[in-house]
């Protein structure tokens, strides 16, 4: 697999690299020289601004971690002492590859996370979080830290700012070309430009591709190092959307999950994860022993578990990896994966677990799960009821760029056959063509709530017919534990931990835009922290998944309004009467 990610990465930079070169090359040639220097200076500011930025970016976000997110600096000698394994494992990664140890820095906060940045391998930075240390085994934490370091000695903060700094030289093409004069003020580039446009829109995909590529990459590198893929894969479980338990008994706990990026999962999925299922006597026949180091229910932050302590022995149940299975059904059968995952810097877990198995039979190994069953819950799905509405639904979700891309293709087309004053009008009418998709989508996602139907995180995540447009409205009840992003003072999204110990991120937006938004994070998220809640919303999925709430009640009766489905359905209708009166303005 090794080589197909490798190949990948080439083939999406060298794609890139071709856009830039046929675009320029071709503009140079139609404007003959033409602003040539112009377009040189454009490129080189271009270039140095993304060095510099590449250059300053680790000590930048420095400062943000510590300013925002209450980031200290972690010695690897304190590691050593939490977790003697992970330290030693993580020095003979790092010496083995010819690198520094990259500087730890760790985050008091029970969600678990993991992401790493920086310039290059030797002034890398990997921050962890207490909760990541809670509640992974030294193997799963071995293999995060594995994936963290295969970022690093892949260089993937220079192969993205490389791909980044492509992407940035094809806007400079094109907003440079299409502002060259020829002769009676003519723009003979503007065609070019347009492919230009083109070539940028599509790179940005590509841009995602790519990424999405090198997290295979650090997957796999991962797997190798610790000679243990369904580590890595009974991380990804607990981090990325978790697995369910079964009532309560003597012996079960519950894990908490989530991450973000450069890292384990998306960003987004960083507090939409559910919970581990756990044993406190495992036996031989159950898969992949984990440590548990939490207490069921805790938020508390407690000091780091030390690998002295007799830690309670843990084992997935088989019902657990039977509602994985389940949950998973979205990852490889909806057909909204697919499309949400195109612009996503990571692949769909469910795909991620599947390639980590392929490398743990390859290894001679017994894969965590069997995909032969996930396969078998496949062909049992509704394909009609999957397919009835998507390709509507599609239309709709892209409604906005659908009927931007119209006016315009319908005016260049206009105007190339003499009808330039129609053509004029198709393009004023491009804003307007906006607002009308972003109305369309708006109303048809957020519809009414009525009796929202009460269910808890895990129902929501086993329906493999979820949409990440079309809002199912629910009700949830249970306690919020903290912000959504854990550690950002100006974050106001929350997670909320169900009674069944499923975690989901809400979405909420103030009625007053962004400034509201920060108002709400600095003086009410952190009140609402610990309180128990019923939330009502509109559920949707994707790469990630969230409720959009439209209503927070707390046990003091207190009701909390969200304005995230009326900013979604007003903001279009406003979008849209503004490209109205300036078609009208421009038009008379």
């Amino acid at each position: 697999m090794r080589g197909k990610t490798l190949l990948a990465s080439i083939v999406t930079l060298t794609f890139m690299g071709g856009f830039v070169f046929t675009t320029f090359a071709a503009i140079s040639i139609a404007s003959r020289g033409a602003g040539a220097a112009t377009f040189l200076l454009a490129i080189a500011v271009t270039v140095g601004w993304a060095f510099l930025s590449w250059l300053l970016s680790p000590f930048l976000m420095d400062l943000a971690q510590r300013w925002l997110y209450s980031a200290r600096n972690m010695s690897l000698d304190e590691l050593r002492n939490e977790r003697p394994a992970v330290a030693d494992f993580v020095e003979r990664v790092c010496q083995k590859h010819g690198i520094q140890a990259p500087r730890l820095k760790f985050i008091d906060d029970q969600t678990p996370q993991a992401y790493c940045y920086g310039s290059h391998g030797n002034n890398a930075r990997l921050v962890t979080t207490r909760g990541l240390m809670h509640y992974l085994d030294d193997e799963e934490l071995k293999a995060v830290y594995a994936h963290e370091l295969g970022h690093i000695i892949h260089r993937d903060f220079i192969v993205m700012t490389v791909a980044a700094t492509l992407l940035n030289i094809l806007w400079t093409i094109y907003v440079v070309a299409k502002n060259i004069r020829g002769k009676n003020n003519s723009r003979p580039a503007m065609p070019l430009a347009l492919v230009a446009l083109l070539f940028w829109w599509v790179s940005q995909y590509l841009l995602m591709y790519l990424s999405r590529t090198r997290e295979y990459y650090a997957d796999e590198f991962a797997a190798a190092e610790t000679g243990n893929p369904n580590a890595l894969s009974m991380a990804l479980v607990k981090v990325a959307y978790g697995i369910t338990r079964q009532e309560k008994t003597d012996f079960t706990e519950k894990f908490l999950g989530g991450t973000r990026a450069m890292g384990i999962a998306d960003p987004k999925s960083a507090a939409s994860a559910g919970f581990a299922f756990q044993v406190a006597q495992g036996s031989p026949s159950t898969p992949t022993p984990a440590l548990a180091h939490a207490q069921a229910g805790s938020s508390v932050a407690a000091p780091l578990p030390k690998e002295g302590a007799a830690p309670l022995r843990a084992a997935v149940s088989l019902e657990g990896v039977q509602r994985i299975e389940k949950v998973m059904l979205f990852d490889l059968y909806n057909p909204w994966a697919a499309v949400s995952e195109i612009s996503s810097t990571h692949p769909l877990t469910g795909k991620r677990i599947r390639a980590l198995g392929e490398q743990a039979s390859a290894l001679g190994q017994r894969p965590l799960m069997s995909f032969d069953k996930v396969d078998l819950y496949g062909q049992a799905l509704d394909m009609q009821r999957m397919y009835g509405t998507f390709f509507l639904e599609l239309a709709i979700y892209f409604a906005p760029q659908l009927l931007a891309a119209l006016f315009i293709m319908s005016g260049l087309v206009s105007m190339a056959v003499g009808q330039v004053g129609v053509g004029g009008a198709l393009l004023v009418l491009t804003l307007f063509g906006i607002g009308l998709g972003m109305t369309l989508k708006g109303f048809y996602s957020f519809g009414a709530t009525g009796e929202a139907q009460a269910t808890s995180v895990l129902e929501l995540m086993s329906d493999p017919y979820a949409s990440p447009l079309k809002g199912r409205p629910v009700t949830l009840q249970g306690t919020v534990v903290g912000r959504a992003d854990a550690g950002n003072k100006l974050g106001e999204d929350m997670t909320l931990e169900d009674p069944k110990g499923g975690l989901i991120l809400l979405n909420y937006e103030s009625p007053f835009g962004p400034l509201g938004n920060w108002w709400f994070a600095a003086r009410r998220v952190g009140k609402l922290a610990q309180q128990r809640v019923q939330v009502v919303g509109w559920f949707r999925r994707g790469v990630s998944q969230q409720v959009d709430l439209k209503q927070v009640r707390t046990e003091d009766g207190e009701e909390i309004s969200s304005w995230t489905g009326l900013w979604n359905r007003v903001l279009g209708v406003l979008v849209l009467g503004a490209g109205l009166v300036f078609a009208l303005f421009v038009l008379r």
